[in-house]
């Protein structure tokens, strides 16, 4: 995999995936006021689901500015 691809430039989702979290949180509260519990559960695993892959871009990203660090102090060629 290259560096790259995890870059919020490059991303399918250049807001990384907050936006997807607040559709999926405002579809709960409709659910939990209208009592419908299907659509509580599926609306919370969607939470969950986007919520964890928010977390992986967050991981790679600082992965990926730690790497540009230790290779500036270095003195390596980073771009």
């Amino acid at each position: 995999m290259k560096g790259y691809r995890y870059s919020r430039s490059y991303n399918k989702y250049p807001d990384g995936y907050y936006p997807k979290l607040e559709y999926w949180n405002v579809v709960l509260k409709m659910a939990i006021k209208q009592q419908d519990t299907e659509a509580v559960v599926r609306a919370a695993d969607k939470i969950n689901y986007f919520a964890n892959k928010q977390l992986e871009v967050d991981y790679l990203e600082q992965q990926a500015d730690s790497q540009i660090a230790i290779q500036k102090d270095s003195g390596e060629d980073w771009c």
